[in-house]
């Protein structure tokens, strides 16, 4: 027998079904982490929510963790970036 995959029924797209109660769980919201920024307020809203008990504190430290290493990732990208237009733009100083 083949299983279909549920669908929420506003817009036809994929559910999430808890395991335990077979209900749909709503969709949780996009969480933009492209920039150090959104990092830093992603962050921010794991700390709240710890402190707020919503969050268990060993889950959220876990979280803030892999946060940490995102930030760090985006950060080594900006750095490299602006190091490679640095050297281009000594090179071409160079050429004149």
């Amino acid at each position: 027998m083949k299983r279909k995959m549920p669908t929420n029924t506003a817009d036809n797209s994929p559910a999430t079904i808890d395991g335990a109660s077979l209900h749909v769980l709503p969709t949780p919201p996009t969480i933009h982490l492209k920039t150090a920024d959104d990092v830093r307020l992603e962050i921010a809203k794991v700390y709240r929510e710890m402190r707020q008990g919503k969050i268990d504190m060993a889950d959220g430290t876990k979280l803030v963790f892999v946060l940490g290493q995102l930030n760090r990732a985006i950060e080594t990208g900006v750095l490299e970036n602006r190091i490679e237009l640095l050297a281009r733009t000594i090179e071409n100083r160079k050429v004149k």
